[in-house]
């Protein structure tokens, strides 16, 4: 009862709720309809979760306390036939969740490098444009950017000495 208790209370992990009705099934030899029913859940839901539990074991370990992995990212590698495939598909989600969070991490605005990045692509797509598919409209707005721009290029840059 107390582990029922705790599925539906605690904010526990994909990997953790999986363990927990697999050991409540196989003490009390339950079926996952029955299963269904004492935690609220459709019994395929059932099924999914216990699906889980066919993940290599250090994946399961890894996933035990990361509360960032859905479920059902983890049962869409759990359905991997193979151990291996499994792997390969956990290794590609990390490293798909490692190249968004370096995107998503807030860069230096003063990072000169990326500065200077911004400025020639800029620059190139200046270069690029054809001024006369502009419409009016568009042309004076441009014309109004690049004179804000001028401005402030002209606070940035210190004075030129007068001769």
């Amino acid at each position: 009862m107390a582990l029922v208790e705790n599925l539906l209370r605690q904010d526990i992990t994909a990997v953790e709720e999986a363990e927990a009705l697999q050991h409540l099934m196989m003490e009390q030899s339950y079926t996952q309809e029955q299963m269904g029913v004492i935690v609220g859940k459709a019994r395929t839901t059932v099924g999914d979760i216990l699906t889980l539990n066919k993940l290599p074991q250090e994946i399961r370990d890894e996933c035990r306390g990361d509360r960032q992995i859905s479920r059902s990212t983890l049962i869409d590698i759990a359905r991997k036939k193979q151990v291996r495939a499994m792997t390969t598909a956990y290794n590609s989600y990390k490293a798909k969740q490692l190249r968004v969070k370096g995107i998503r991490q807030k860069k230096d605005p003063n990072d000169p490098a990326a500065l200077i990045d911004a400025v020639n692509k800029v620059t190139d797509k200046m270069k690029n444009l054809d001024k006369t598919a502009l419409s009016a409209d568009n042309a004076t707005l441009f014309e109004a950017a690049l004179l804000a721009l001028k401005e402030e290029i002209a606070n940035i840059l210190p004075p030129t000495p007068t001769q």
